[in-house]
């Protein structure tokens, strides 16, 4: 029999909590879990409910913007963090139903959509995805390539091969050089598929989400201060793409290379290719909306400005759908203070449905991650992250 807990009106957490504490409640059962996910639920409803109210505040100017980001950050944080207690509660009532019948038990020869982005989410004992250093080196070895990024060794450097960056244009050192990710490779396959659509998350380990990157432009791009825009609307296939800075407070940020002195010089530089390789649209695509997301979510200076253009002048031509609807709608949600049919709007022509989608929970879940994978490319950058002084240097985690 399935059990259904209903939260007493005008209980709340405490007598969740009372019910929790109780020595005759076996742990693990299915009324345990229950009871646990349901405290967690309700926690997070607070927090959602406080996060509403800095908003409120900060839209009113009761609370100056580095504060704002702040008090975001430890929401977040703490948001994030329940949300992965209460998956792991998930899978593990799952579990329970399975064993009782009371679900179809999932296994890789399973019949229906979406079954191996379910296995990585109910199954998976590890969300990592870490690559092991052959493949990684593969990886890199064949973006040099496909891009011909390589140059002779000079005479500063006569043991290295120098390496070009693809957004400056300059040939630099190949230890400060990265052929980097565009959609985080953390999120796997499973997750990209549900994404992207059929067979598309396949290519998140390819060339084709991939660029060559100076270290410094790496860390400008992972922390959301640029995007990379198509320059011609009516091209099909896109071919030619541009560099649009999003982060105000960076622009003046020192490079000090030959052909760019600062970040801002490379607003709307466009980018040279030496060969006919280039980045899939729909993985920057996948940039351009979660950078816009992270942009609005942390007030991120020039965030105004960047809206008001969008909406003004739609950056994206409409040659096909890159991501799913529902998912786009997920993402907004989890921001918490963007209006969906806003975002909609904005993106409606670059999205698709396919008649089917997971539950919501489910959907929920895959926004969390995409956020927190994002999170850790920022902290993983840490106080170099260019824009950011010491106090601010995670404004721009999810």
């Amino acid at each position: 029999m399935i059990l259904i807990y209903a939260i007493p009106s005008g209980g709340g957490r405490q007598d969740l909590k009372r019910k929790l504490s109780d020595n005759a409640l076996e742990r693990g059962s299915k009324w345990c879990i229950q009871l646990q996910i349901d405290d967690i639920e309700l926690e997070r409803e607070e927090l959602v409910l406080d996060r509403d109210e800095i908003n409120w505040e900060a839209e009113r100017k009761m609370m100056d913007d580095r504060k704002y980001r702040a008090a975001r950050r430890t929401i977040n944080g703490r948001i994030v963090s329940l949300g992965d207690d209460l998956w792991q509660l998930k899978r593990g009532l799952r579990v329970i139903n399975e064993m009782d019948g009371k679900v179809a038990i999932l296994t890789p020869d399973s019949e229906g959509a979406f079954v191996s982005t379910l296995l990585h989410l109910y199954k998976d004992p590890t969300r990592s995805r870490k690559r092991s250093s052959a493949m990684q080196s593969e990886m890199r070895r064949s973006t040099i390539e496909a891009y011909n990024a390589t140059r002779p060794a000079t005479d500063d450097s006569p043991d290295k091969d120098w390496l070009r960056c693809q957004v400056t244009g300059e040939f630099f050192p190949d230890n400060s050089v990265k052929a980097a990710h565009i959609v985080p490779a953390s999120l796997g396959t499973e997750l990209a598929t549900y994404l992207f659509g059929a067979e598309k998350g396949t290519r998140l380990f390819s060339v084709d989400n991939c660029l060559i990157l100076h270290n410094d432009i790496e860390r400008a791009f992972d922390n959301g201060n640029f995007v990379i825009l198509p320059v011609d609307l009516t091209e099909t296939p896109i071919r030619t793409w541009r560099v649009a800075i999003v982060n105000d407070s960076c622009r003046n940020q020192g490079l000090y290379m030959k052909s760019v002195n600062t970040l801002g010089d490379l607003d709307g530089k466009e980018l040279v290719f030496q060969t006919q390789q280039r980045p899939a649209a729909r993985f920057l695509y996948y940039h351009f909306v979660v950078t816009l997301l992270r942009c609005r979510q942390y007030k991120q200076p020039g965030w105004e400005r960047v809206w008001t253009t969008l909406k003004t002048n739609r950056p994206w031509p409409t040659p096909g759908p890159y991501l799913r609807r529902s998912m786009l709608i997920a993402l907004a949600q989890a921001v918490g203070n963007v209006d969906e049919a806003e975002i909609e709007k904005l993106v409606e022509s670059n999205t698709f449905r396919d008649g089917r989608c997971l539950a919501k929970d489910e959907e929920d879940e895959i926004a969390r991650r995409v956020g927190e994978s994002h999170e850790e490319l920022v902290k993983a950058h840490g106080r170099q992250a260019l824009g950011l002084d010491e106090d601010d240097e995670e404004d721009e985690a999810w």
